[in-house]
């Protein structure tokens, strides 16, 4: 070889050992970055390396690094993106199928969010993430197609272009304070997490018009150079429980402080001091309103790695007084906290415990629970849509015993505060009272509404026979009308299920005491006396008819027509109005009510307005006999008649039943 091409050949290779070593320091610099949290500078140095690599291996550790970066910065297109080109270099990692399930199903992709969960499953079978993200894909459409009432709005008058999240009350609740990334905070550097600006406490007060006035960054020892945010405030909004992040020679670091409001600014910033180490990072704190329970969100391992369930956990910390140091915090446990991350807890004064995860099965990021205390556990439920939202909910706050308050959500191009309530629910029963066969309207008719809660409210009926009443929530009521000479009706309607405002509308059919009553859809077989089942709906709205009218006897009459002989028709008849009356003994009617009597063809039915209205061959006052019917035009009409004429009907006997009588002269 010549001594030029030795020359050469040396270049080639210390040109390529030199670029090796740049490299190699790049990726230990996007490493150093990552490793300390700051993902959006991390991500732009792993970018560069990406379009450099060549091999499979080496892309498919940066690309998964960069599907990382986006995830820990709540960008889920970048997530997808990034995690899919890991899949595709052949990551050996199986979590990149587990964050590109998350990406997905955020992305509102639910299909292949599907089959990327089970694809996961398949690779690690007992991991609740994928079991719990399977299940989430499922929920998901369920909740949307049934949403819970809440109605949520963003609250514009605190929304910035950037982040606004954490709200907290006061000094009542027409004061809030929360935390903001917008350009008016302290600091002028850019947070290497996530790009914008350090994060600052923010204060905003509601006027008597209902606008929020201008937010503000809070004066005094609170807000810094660093991130501020996740706030607790309370003593009527003199106390002030806060989270600082600095990021110092690379590290970052979160710690819980505490100021108290004096004169017109805060007083200088406390540390917290919750566990023994203080490199231990901590934040989001929620203080009871005697400062002597503290909760908040650390991912402390402790010494043998096991303190943690995995990712961010809630912690729990009491002390005596508010004078004593905070005893060793404890862990919230498996129900609430999960291998991912759980966040921003928020205690309601009847126990509740309200937290954000991304670990439990929801509709994508972080979604809003609520934990209800069970004896020494808890039932943790997720509080679906629209409360949730296929990006992060969280930082859930209620006004004082109601159903109304805020949260945060990254729903609408970032994080945004968000108002939520629960309208009142309005259920009214509107009715007429009116006679069973002539269909006019009773007005005078006592009408009485009783609910199982115990409340019972009386009306009368108007001269157009109409009623009213106002129905409370979750509720089964009893409508019942009387009225001399009428037997009562009661009619049955219930709130309890009803997710809307609802009118209801019932008539209440009243019958004359003085004229028989058809029983519609008494059926028997062909020529026998056994009742078919569906003739016992008719019947067990009798039963309840003679229950409300405790105080009657009947007369159960069969008929049949005239076809086949008269004894025969009075057996068949007989047979089948005892029938009817065994089925009510059955019911618990007492037999001395009831009278079994069979007319064979002896009563053909008289035609009345409702019958006539219904079959325009008929008119009122036509007798069904054997020579009407003969005389009719058509077979259909003769076996419409026919029809007619066999049916059951019952008639008051007596209206007194059970009631003491005195002779006369006693």
């Amino acid at each position: 070889m010549d001594l030029l091409k030795l020359v050469s050949l040396n270049l080639i290779l210390l040109l390529f050992a030199t670029q090796l070593t740049a490299q190699s320091r790049a990726t230990k610099k996007a490493d150093a970055a990552f490793e300390t949290g700051e993902y959006f500078n991390a991500a732009e140095m792993y970018e560069k390396l990406y379009d450099k690599a060549t091999a499979k291996d080496e892309k498919s550790q940066i690309s998964f690094k960069l599907g990382e970066c986006s995830r820990k910065i709540n960008d889920p297109k970048g997530a997808k993106k990034w995690y899919k080109k890991a899949i595709s270099n052949k990551s050996t990692n199986p979590e990149a199928i587990l964050y590109y399930a998350d990406a997905l199903k955020s992305l509102e992709e639910y299909d292949e969010a599907k089959n990327q969960y089970q694809a996961y499953k398949a690779l690690v079978p007992d991991d609740e993430r994928g079991i719990n993200g399977l299940e989430s894909v499922k929920l998901i459409l369920e909740w949307k197609a049934d949403p819970t009432r809440h109605v949520v709005g963003e609250v514009k008058d605190l929304s910035s272009k950037v982040s606004d999240y954490g709200p907290t009350f006061g000094n009542g609740q027409s004061d809030l304070f929360f935390t903001s990334t917008r350009q008016s905070t302290n600091g002028t550097d850019v947070n290497k997490v996530n790009g914008e600006n350090f994060a600052d406490i923010f204060f905003a007060q509601l006027d008597r018009k209902g606008k929020w006035s201008v937010p503000v960054p809070v004066e005094g020892g609170v807000n810094s150079n660093f991130d501020e945010g996740a706030a607790c405030v309370l003593g009527g909004g003199t106390i002030m429980y806060f989270t600082r992040c600095k990021q110092d020679k690379g590290a970052t670091g979160c710690q819980i402080f505490r100021s108290r409001f004096s004169g017109d600014k805060w007083g200088d910033a406390e540390l917290v001091k919750l566990f023994a180490d203080s490199s231990v990072t901590v934040g989001d704190p929620y203080v009871s309103a005697d400062e002597l329970t503290i909760y908040f969100v650390s991912d402390y391992a402790g010494k043998d790695g096991k303190a943690s369930r995995g990712g961010k956990d809630i912690w729990k910390a009491e002390r005596s007084s508010t004078s004593s140091k905070w005893n060793a915090p404890v862990n919230m446990g498996g129900k609430i906290n999960t291998k991912g991350d759980e966040m921003f807890p928020f205690v309601r004064p009847n126990g509740e415990f309200y937290f954000a995860s991304n670990g439990h099965a929801g509709m994508g990021g972080l979604d809003m629970f609520v934990a209800k205390p069970n004896g020494t556990s808890w039932d943790v439920q997720n509080l679906k849509y629209p409360l949730n939202s296929p990006f992060d909910d969280f930082g859930i706050v209620f006004f004082e015993n109601k159903t109304e308050g805020f949260f945060s959500s990254s729903r609408s191009k970032g994080d945004r505060i968000y108002s939520f309530e629960v309208p009142s629910m309005i259920f009214t029963l509107k009715g007429f009272a009116q006679d069973s066969k002539t269909e006019e309207k009773l007005p005078e008719v006592e009408v009485v509404l009783e609910g199982d809660d115990g409340s019972q409210l009386e009306t009368t009926s108007g001269t157009d026979g109409s009623f009213r009443f106002n129905l409370k929530p979750a509720v089964d009521y009893a409508v019942i009308g009387s009225k001399k000479q009428y037997l009562k009706s009661k009619v049955n309607v219930s709130t309890k299920g009803e997710k809307e405002s609802k009118t209801f509308e019932v008539i209440l059919d009243l019958a004359p005491i003085i004229s028989s009553i058809e029983l519609p859809n008494i059926e028997y077989d062909f020529g026998k006396a056994i009742l078919r089942e569906e003739s016992k709906v008719s019947l067990d709205d009798l039963v309840q008819t003679l229950e409300i009218n405790s105080n009657i006897t009947i007369e159960l009459q069969s008929n049949t027509d005239f076809r086949g002989s008269d004894p025969a028709n009075q057996d068949l008849s007989q047979r089948r109005a005892q029938a009817v009356v065994d089925y009510l003994i059955e019911k618990g009617i007492k037999a001395d009510r009831l009278t079994a009597v069979g007319y064979g063809e002896k009563n053909p039915k008289k035609v009345d307005d409702k019958m006539a209205k219904k079959f325009d061959f008929l008119k009122t006052g036509d007798i069904l006999n054997e020579e009407f019917i003969n005389k009719l035009a058509t077979e259909e009409q003769k076996e419409t008649t026919h029809q007619l004429n066999r049916r059951t009907e019952f008639k008051v006997l007596r209206d007194d039943y059970g009631m003491k009588t005195v002779p006369f002269g006693e």
